[in-house]
């Protein structure tokens, strides 16, 4: 993928969906177990660090995709979101996903599919 690949609309929602699914996976490893008022031991973990990083990376490739597209079809695709995560958490994490955890992980992406089929229309004008 060249830069140009990078900076289109739909390649900028793909980084920030996986930014802001990664940023959930490092803040949970950096939140530790550690008991403290509001949190701000964690603070002291790379894992949180990173997590803030990403969750702002996402946030500015969300802002540069939003420029051209509709925001009701970007926040349609967003709910990639729901399934990314899970399946990060079950990846990296080894967290147990239950049955009907899988179902509705595929129903989630089945959803995401549906609602992205006007976008390819929307690309066309891009």
């Amino acid at each position: 993928m060249n830069s140009s690949d990078a900076r289109h609309p739909f390649a900028q929602l793909a980084i920030s969906f996986l930014l802001s699914a990664g940023a959930q996976v490092w803040l949970k490893l950096g939140a530790g177990s550690e008991e403290s008022a509001l949190g701000f031991a964690s603070l002291q973990s790379p894992w949180v660090w990173l997590g803030i990083v990403a969750t702002i990376g996402s946030l500015l490739t969300w802002l540069n995709a939003l420029r051209t597209v509709p925001l009701s079809l970007a926040f349609a695709l967003a709910g990639i979101i729901h399934a990314l995560v899970p399946l990060a958490s079950w990846l990296f994490l080894a967290e147990a996903i239950s049955g009907k955890r899988w179902i509705g992980i595929t129903l989630v992406i089945a959803g995401v599919v549906v609602s992205a089929k006007p976008a390819t229309i929307v690309e066309g004008k891009l």
